[in-house]
């Protein structure tokens, strides 16, 4: 058909007498001025308002989406099992990782899970559908038959309901059948807390058929097999490393099922457990050492000194390992903490020696008389005191030295 005052039209007008066709084209009737010129248009253009008028009636001919279903679906057995060996191909789109629990052992996140397989009972290419694949809901699901696949190693699993399930069905003309399922997981994680807090963890699902072994169903990955939606995946204290999909044949009493594993691999971030654990005991190991500064005099404030910087390092230890599961082995933290803390119990040793030699040096009497000093020659009481306390200030300063010579070495 041709659009009304077109310049086509204007100018075949000219050439021909119209008459309206069975199509509801416009046609030419009989004969032409310009000859072959003007019949090889005719040709052309009458062509054209035929194949539109094809078109027009084989869309009214076609059958649509009710016709098609309630044709399928009449004589459709949702319990027959599609074949010898149906073959589910599944992929799986990350949307997000929301958490990941030391407590626990466990991570949540939502996915976009994929299942494919082909059924020819529901075949309907030779109905000359109007639309060559169904997109359904899932009140339809329920009357087709399904691999009953599930996660058999997740914790809890929801199908995400905003406002409405989110399930999502498609039927191809040649009888695949395409579901997509969002939902919400939370599975296990293997957490080895020795290298804490610079360690690695892995968490897993496993996908398989519930109710078809292998000679029923063969579950695959798709050649996509597990993708991220989006490129970075941010945690607070872990970082996304890689993912990995996995297909193993496990056997069982009733025999062999198919499973299909994603295995997510994280690493901790150690920025926060440096800030929180780390320079703060490197403070309270300094500011224990401000002890032996203070002079042998000094007993009371170094006593004090030494007993808080203990105190203050065992109410952070407490706090770092409250939020950790209790684990029987002995963790990086664990060495660093109670060595820390035992530099500081030294201390405090250090001043019970020093304490015990002051009141070793008031039991000893005054000398009455000058003394004879090992060189020969003469001292008196100021002389002797000052032997003493230099003994005391030597002594002093090679604990200094020790200390930091062994927290040198701790930290390596």
């Amino acid at each position: 058909m041709y659009k009304k005052n077109s310049r086509i039209l204007r100018r075949l007008s000219r050439l021909y007498d119209w008459q309206m066709d069975e199509y509801g084209g416009l046609r030419p009737v009989i004969e032409s001025i310009n000859g072959k010129h003007g019949e090889l248009q005719f040709q052309q253009y009458h062509h054209s308002a035929l194949t539109a008028g094809d078109k027009m009636k084989r869309q009214q001919n076609c059958a649509n989406d009710s016709f098609i279903l309630e044709t399928i679906l009449k004589k459709y057995n949702r319990h027959k099992i599609p074949g010898d060996s149906v073959i589910v191909q599944v992929e799986v789109w990350v949307q997000e990782i929301t958490t990941i629990s030391d407590i626990t052992s466990d991570f949540q996140l939502d996915i976009y899970i994929s299942e494919m397989w082909l059924d020819p009972a529901l075949d309907y290419s030779w109905m000359q559908p109007c639309k060559y694949n169904l997109s359904l809901n899932s009140v339809l699901l329920e009357k087709l038959w399904t691999p009953n696949s599930c996660f058999i190693n997740s914790k809890t699993a929801d199908i995400h309901r905003s406002p409405f399930p989110n399930i999502f069905l498609m039927i191809y003309s040649n009888g695949s059948v395409w579901t997509n399922y969002r939902l919400k997981l939370q599975g296990p994680c293997t957490m080895d807390l020795t290298r804490f807090p610079f360690d690695n963890v892995t968490c897993s699902l496993t996908f398989e058929s519930f109710n078809y072994n292998t000679d029923e169903v063969q579950m695959v990955w798709s050649p996509l097999g597990v993708s991220k939606m989006r490129e970075k995946m941010e945690l607070a204290d872990y970082e996304l490393t890689g993912i990995e999909n996995l297909r193993k044949t496990e056997p069982y009493p009733a025999g062999f099922w198919h499973e299909l594993t994603m295995k997510f691999h994280f690493k901790r971030r150690a920025g926060w457990y440096i800030l929180q654990a780390y320079l703060p005991t490197y403070l309270t190991i300094c500011i224990s050492w401000i002890s032996f500064a203070l002079g042998s005099k000094a007993i009371p404030a170094r006593t004090m000194l030494g007993v808080n910087s203990l105190l203050a390092m065992t109410f952070q230890f407490g706090n770092i390992i409250r939020n950790l599961p209790r684990v029987s082995y002995v963790k990086a933290i664990d060495v660093w903490m109670l060595s820390c803390m035992t530099f500081v119990f030294c201390s405090l040793l250090e001043l019970a020696w020093v304490g015990y030699l002051s009141r070793e040096e008031l039991d000893v009497p005054k000398p009455v008389t000058a003394k004879i000093s090992p060189t020969g020659q003469q001292q008196d009481d100021d002389s002797f005191k000052l032997m003493h306390q230099d003994r005391y200030e030597t002594n002093s300063l090679l604990q200094r030295l020790k200390f930091l010579h062994y927290y040198v070495l701790l930290n390596k």
